[in-house]
């Protein structure tokens, strides 16, 4: 790809690589920018059109880099390269000619020698490089050594520069991403370096030579030479080897060894030569500007096309996920059950959602998980020696032109389909001889097959359990792994996804569910009934006179009960709901709720840690309320557990006069905290509903009472200030969201202790 566009790729991908926290970018941005790019790319919608993986990895990584730039200006801005590298393109050549031209000024600005070092010193050095460069790409070309200048750029200086700083996250970023960019444009940065090497050294040379011309036109140049340990025949041999380049610009005469003997400065030397200046200047163009300048501009040509090809490794496993949003997975699963009760088990995991068909669940990327049902089918007859032998053209074509006249077979026609596209295939057991009455069907399907047992007791080797993954929604991931390890690996990507918004539909639903509960008992605690009787006198102590007190507290608790049970019937009726259970099932959970939890028995006191026998009472009455009918009294229906003692009335009332004297009564903290345990007795009895081996009606428990009231209790001091809140701030939606969040974490404890996945 280009090399613009692979270093925002690579940018983006070191930015969502360090930060694993979600400082940049949190996983619900990150899910919306891949939503984003679908869009962009013209891969999401009906019509969708073929797209490159590189183009749409480019497209998402700006859709990241415009993200981070609001937080980050910084990090953005490292998708565009730095204007030093423009700086020091040009800066070096330009250094290098003014270094040549202070090479020669610094000498004598009179006098040319011809045996002078930094003259011959560039010659030398320029031959060197060339026989290096050789050497260099004959060895690349065996493949035996890395090329010279591998090791330039190196300047993050590797993994090591991850660990200077690991808790910042700029510095994280910054040095991943210049590791991984010097990575894939290893070869375009030699190629770089090497053209400016190249122009910065006939820089050099220019700068001699221009150093040389100039100044000769003010200057009467003394050309000659001195040495201690070469003699005349020895300068003459250099010259005349210095001399055969400079013949291809101009055509030098040949000099003698007295003519040189004649330039030497110690014997009194030194003429007026500007042929020996030109044939320094003519050399310096030879050896070394012509040279330098063909290499570079190789290097630069080279440079073009490896920028327009930045190879960036689409298998790795970041850019691997990215490219799966290309396509979306259509998964099917098959399934053989051969009771209804074992059908409606797994459908009451699998098919969550009302009216969904063939459809369980869809992503937000368009992969679909769907369901073929082959449950009934039977498996067809194997074909014959002798039909097969018929099965030549002449038969597919007579079988073409008779199926359009022979009657539709909608069981064949689903066989062909779950043969076709069936990926994995449930076979749910609930007796011995299922797995050998289902095999020649699984045999015909041809496709890998997942055994699920639905029956109490140990299952056989290789099944896997209902009461490992179907009793609560918690435990539905180790059914979808399972289903992912026997997928092919082309939908594996797409099958992730999809468990992803598996996942993200239960939570959602948890979450709502919880919210349904918090809005119940925000109701209940804000519930206030004035106590119609007369004030407190000596009259009082009358009997008649307490009675009839006695009886107007009675009337108030009844006005409360009757608004609490209300507001219980439309909790039960949206948790249900949300749960896709329709009115039929209410009845049954209330039923199986007052067998269950509704018992005249001890709470497991040590577990629950309950604080005294009246928060117990106001417990056991709370479970009466929110799942007996309400016809009796409401003294009678609060006080049956513990005959209507006082402790429990304390318990379970609060009373309180209003500023005008009137005397009214509200629910105590402690009969709130009794009303958040049933409250969640009630979700788990809803969550759980159905959802027992083989359908059974056992898939509510006993324990669940006391591990619920210990969940509540260990978070007793937190809830009161929601009961308080409520009462003075009757509208606030905040308080709402506040207590859900609350009720989710004493329910996640709860679930924690009933299932490890929670």
């Amino acid at each position: 790809m280009d090399e613009l566009i692979a270093r925002r790729v690579l940018l983006a991908q070191a930015i969502e690589t360090a930060d694993t926290q979600g400082g940049l970018l949190s996983e619900v941005e990150r899910d919306q920018i891949d939503r984003q790019a679908r869009h962009d790319a013209g891969v999401a919608g009906e019509e969708r059109q073929a797209v490159a993986p590189e183009h749409f990895v480019d497209v998402r990584a700006q859709r990241v880099l415009a993200t981070v730039q609001r937080r980050n200006p910084t990090l953005a801005a490292m998708q565009e390269p730095g204007s030093l590298r423009g700086w020091l393109t040009v800066g070096i050549p330009m250094a290098a000619l003014v270094l040549g031209v202070l090479t020669d000024v610094i000498a004598n600005p009179h006098r040319v020698d011809l045996v002078s070092l930094p003259l011959l010193g560039i010659v030398a050095w320029n031959l060197a490089m060339y026989l290096v460069l050789i050497g260099g790409w004959m060895l690349a070309r065996r493949g035996r050594q890395r090329p010279l200048l591998a090791g330039l750029g190196r300047w993050t200086d590797g993994p090591r520069a991850l660990k200077r700083r690991p808790g910042n996250l700029q510095s994280q970023v910054t040095a991943l991403f210049h590791l991984r960019w010097y990575q894939a444009t290893e070869a375009l940065h030699i190629q770089r370096c090497k053209r400016v090497l190249h122009l910065a050294a006939a820089a050099w040379a220019v700068g001699v030579a221009l150093s040389l011309l100039t100044r000769g036109l003010v200057v009467e140049y003394r050309v000659g030479w001195e040495s201690t340990f070469l003699n005349a025949g020895q300068v003459h041999a250099i010259l005349s080897f210095l001399r055969l380049p400079a013949l291809l610009v101009f055509p030098f005469q040949p000099f003698t060894v007295q003519e040189v003997a004649s330039l030497q400065f110690t014997q009194g030397g030194g003429v007026a030569g500007a042929r020996w200046v030109y044939m320094y200047v003519a050399l310096l163009l030879v050896l070394v500007v012509v040279p330098r300048v063909v290499l570079a501009a190789a290097a630069y040509a080279r440079e073009r096309m490896l920028a327009r090809k930045v190879r960036v490794d689409l298998g790795d496993p970041y850019f691997q996920r990215l490219v799966s949003l290309l396509s979306s997975a259509r998964v099917h699963l098959g399934l053989i059950t051969h009771r209804e009760e074992d059908r409606s088990a797994l459908l009451r995991v699998l098919s969550q959602e009302p009216d969904t068909g063939r459809t369980l669940i869809r992503s937000g990327h368009d992969d679909v998980l769907r369901l073929i049902d082959l449950s009934g089918a039977p498996a067809p007859a194997p074909s014959s020696p002798a039909s097969s032998a018929e099965a030549g053209w002449m038969g597919r074509l007579l079988g073409l032109v008779s199926r359009g006249k022979a009657s539709v077979n909608p069981v064949g026609e689903t066989l062909g389909a779950a043969r076709e596209d069936c990926d994995v295939v449930l076979h749910v057991s609930g007796a011995a001889g299922d797995p050998a009455a289902a095999q020649p069907l699984l045999q015909w399907l041809g496709k890998p097959v997942l055994a699920l047992w639905n029956r109490p007791g140990p299952p056989d080797p290789g099944q896997l359990p209902f009461d490992a993954f179907a009793r609560c929604w918690v435990q539905e991931r180790t059914l979808l792994d399972a289903i992912g390890r026997l997928l092919p690996q082309a939908k594996a990507a797409g099958f992730a996804r999809i468990v992803t918004a598996w996942e993200a539909r239960n939570q959602a639903r948890f979450a709502r569910a919880m919210a349904v509960l918090a809005e119940h008992l925000l109701y209940a605690a804000r519930q206030v009934e004035e106590v119609r009787s007369n004030a407190l006198t000596v009259k009082s102590l009358i009997p008649t006179e307490r009675q009839a007190q006695s009886q107007a507290r009675q009337a108030a608790m009844d006005a409360v009960v009757k608004r609490l049970d209300a507001s219980a019937s439309e909790m039960f009726s949206r948790l249900r709901k949300l749960h896709g259970l329709d009115d039929s099932t209410a009845e049954i959970l209330h039923e199986r709720m007052r067998e269950k939890f509704v018992v005249q028995q001890a709470i497991d006191t040590p577990q629950a840690g309950m604080a005294g026998a009246a928060t117990g009472a106001a417990m056991g009455a709370s479970v009466d309320l929110l799942v007996g009918g309400l016809t009796l009294g409401a003294a009678t229906a609060l006080g049956a557990l513990v005959g209507g003692s006082a402790a429990f009335i304390a318990a379970a009332w609060k009373n309180r006069a209003t500023p005008g004297g009137a005397t009214v009564i509200q629910l105590s903290d402690e009969m709130m905290q009794a009303m958040v345990e049933a409250a969640l007795l009630r979700y788990l009895a809803v969550a759980h509903y159905g959802r027992g081996p083989a359908g059974a009606e056992g898939e509510l428990q006993q324990f669940w009472k006391s591990d619920v009231v210990a969940a509540v209790e260990a978070r007793e001091t937190f809830l009161p200030p929601f009961w308080t809140a409520a009462r003075t701030q009757p509208d606030s939606g905040r308080l709402a969201m506040a207590l859900a969040h609350e009720l989710e974490t004493i329910a996640r404890k709860v679930l924690g202790s009933l299932y490890t996945a929670a």
